[in-house]
């Protein structure tokens, strides 16, 4: 094979492997798991997937800060971690989390800031943050095996229980015009990479029935330019569908929670994707957890959580 023969086999075969999951709380009941049994305890069942694709990427729903001044919320929902977590998710293999969602401004935007600073000394990347309200929203886009992946974050709630000024730095939420904006922001994103991923933080919590609100944004962000759509927030497995050819996860359930009141928190995957310049493949990976750690569901968990998929998405 000649060198230009096998430049041009690689731009088509080249393939990327891409793992997504959902929400990833280091918080609240986790705290407590992490200060009996360690900080690394969360991933130790999993990190040889997250560690062997070549991306791995989740939702951090939870501010890394020491700071002690926290929005005007319940107790119960505010949500904070110690800012050394961000090293033992990069070593569980993440290289990008998305900030945009309704608790990374638990502790206003100095717990933002904390927040990034944390994952910037871990070399860990993030997306769906604005340095101030005319920031542009950019994605962030990696390079891997030659394909360039870009991704983009949104939380589709407005900031809850706190005051700012437009000079301070904010996750990308929604607002009047959000769905204009975030349309043309993807068309600008998609024209910078090969595969452009959207990362919704939207939906009902507890919730497994998608609304006609994150069909709304899922679909125009496919509209305008995304080759897939996931998100995260009800903490329940919700359906999928295939939009104008393209997919669209509503929600992957939780990656690291706490057992609250729903048995059904304890169920979720792992979106496995391979993608290349002409086709993506996917996989749904079962999970549960147990005691704020996933693991691989096995036998009667695995076939329940795919049928509970399907069901779910038959109902779209």
């Amino acid at each position: 094979m000649t060198l230009i023969s096998l430049a041009i086999y690689n731009y088509y075969f080249s393939k990327v492997t891409i793992s997504i999951v959902g929400d990833i709380l280091l918080s609240r009941n986790v705290k407590k798991v992490l200060e009996e049994y360690g900080k690394q305890y969360p991933y130790e069942k999993l990190q040889d997937i997250l560690l062997e694709d070549d991306i791995s990427i989740g939702n951090l729903e939870c501010t890394l800060t020491k700071s002690s001044n926290h929005a005007l919320k319940e107790n119960h929902f505010i949500l904070k971690a110690d800012p050394d977590n961000a090293i033992y998710l990069k070593q569980a293999g993440f290289d990008v989390v998305s900030l945009a969602n309704n608790h990374t401004m638990d502790y206003l935007p100095k717990g933002l800031q904390d927040t990034v600073t944390a994952l910037d000394d871990a070399k860990l990347a993030y997306v769906g943050v604005k340095g101030n309200f005319k920031s542009e929203v950019k994605p962030y886009i990696i390079r891997k095996n030659g394909i360039k992946i870009g991704i983009l974050a949104y939380n589709t709630f407005p900031p809850e229980g706190l005051f700012f000024t437009d000079e301070e730095p904010r996750v990308v939420s929604a607002r009047l015009g959000f769905i204009d904006d975030m349309k043309t922001q993807v068309s600008k994103a998609k024209k910078k990479c090969d595969f452009l991923i959207i990362y919704f933080h939207f939906g009902s919590e507890y919730h497994t029935m998608v609304s006609d609100e994150q069909k709304e944004y899922a679909r125009s962000a496919v509209d305008s330019g995304a080759d897939l759509v996931v998100g995260s927030h009800p903490h329940l497995l919700q359906g999928m569908e295939w939009y104008e050819g393209i997919p669209i996860y509503y929600s992957l359930g939780s990656f690291v929670f706490d057992k609250l009141n729903y048995p059904e928190t304890d169920d979720a995957i792992i979106l496995q994707l391979e993608v290349n310049r002409k086709e993506i493949k996917i996989e749904e990976i079962p999970i549960v957890i147990n005691n704020c750690q996933p693991s691989l569901a096995i036998g009667d968990d695995k076939i329940r959580i795919l049928e509970s998929i399907s069901r779910k998405s038959s109902e779209i």
